[in-house]
């Protein structure tokens, strides 16, 4: 059931109105439009904003982006998390600057770490393709307009042809985005706005009472636990890291060194760190230790260095445990200079 002519001119009124004034819609410069997508997936649009601000200040265009080294992009993402996806942009970045920047969603699709969505977004808003998208936000808006209680799998194909035969033509980058802003303001997962929403004589979840219930949840998988030591080490002032090597999370970023088990160390023990990582629970304890001579196993950093350095977040918490003595100590004498 495809949204008929009077729900589409409803929404598109509505989005005119209301959107939300976000740096990206400025523009119809694919690359800026790529970026944001890139970095809305799995974060907040709060949270990604001055992230892309920060992006396109310092890689203003594809040019600059594909020159740039790795390092470089990795620590401007740092904090963002699922660093694969800035590292899919700097090989998309390569790529586009070898092959030409894609007109269509089927020449998005060839660029690395391009998925489905993401070509459609692109395609729809910079290049007027005729493209439907389906996230997270239009599979729930789909499931109670037409009171699908469909899960999984099949919520997305079904919520993908009906956003493809609800597409407007005229407006598609429009109206792919109206449709992921009703989801992401007003057909929220909680507590949805019926009463506000643009299109609720035409939804049937909101006439049946359903809507609360929709889209139909599925099982959380379970977390697999995982248990590891860090260890802070000092030697002189320097710190050892060490650099993630492949096959692991995060590989060509920086950590501390780090055993994937949980020991009984030498050294302070500094607390532990729940962090969860796709499906798995990481709990990290942190200990923090005085070396007298530096170990060839790591490289030596200072602190200012390691403010420079790619870390997780896991690892930017274990370093900030291990800076709290010391800046307590200088708060303290502040306090007491006043």
């Amino acid at each position: 059931m495809a949204f008929p002519p009077e729900a589409q001119a409803a929404l598109l009124a509505w989005y005119d109105a209301n959107k939300r004034n976000l740096p990206w819609r400025r523009t119809l410069d694919p690359y800026a439009i790529w970026v944001s997508e890139a970095m809305c997936q799995q974060t907040s649009v709060a949270v990604a904003t001055p992230y892309w601000e920060r992006w396109m200040a310092r890689f203003p265009d594809v040019s600059s982006l594909a020159a740039a080294d790795e390092h470089d992009v990795l620590s401007l993402w740092q904090g963002l998390g699922y660093y694969r996806r800035a590292k899919s942009l700097l090989a998309g970045a390569q790529t586009v600057m070898a092959s030409g920047m894609p007109d269509s969603a089927s020449g998005w699709l060839k660029v690395p770490g391009v998925g489905p969505y993401t070509a459609s977004a692109i395609a729809s808003i910079a290049n007027n393709e005729p493209v439907a998208v389906v996230d997270g936000n239009v599979e729930r808006v789909y499931a109670r307009v037409t009171d699908d209680s469909a899960a999984g799998a099949t919520l997305k194909r079904n919520a993908g042809a009906w956003a493809q035969a609800s597409l407007l033509a005229e407006r598609p980058g429009d109206w792919n985005q109206a449709v992921m802003e009703l989801g992401a303001l007003v057909c929220t997962p909680r507590s949805p706005d019926c009463r506000s929403c643009p299109v609720r004589e035409w939804c049937l979840a909101r006439s049946r009472g359903t809507a609360e219930n929709l889209p139909t949840k599925q099982p959380k998988p379970t977390q697999a636990e995982l248990f590891w030591t860090c260890t802070l080490a000092n030697c002189e002032g320097k710190w050892a890291v060490e650099q993630i090597k492949d096959g692991k999370w995060w590989v060509g970023m920086w950590r501390f060194p780090t055993l994937e088990e949980q020991i009984v160390p030498e050294g302070v023990d500094l607390g532990t760190i729940t962090h969860t990582v796709t499906k798995h629970k990481v709990t990290m304890r942190v200990v923090k230790r005085e070396l007298s001579a530096q170990s060839e196993l790591w490289t030596w950093v200072s602190a200012e260095q390691l403010e420079l350095l790619p870390l997780p977040s896991l690892y930017r918490k274990a370093w900030d445990m291990a800076r709290r003595p010391v800046l307590l100590e200088v708060l303290a004498e502040r306090s007491t200079r006043g």
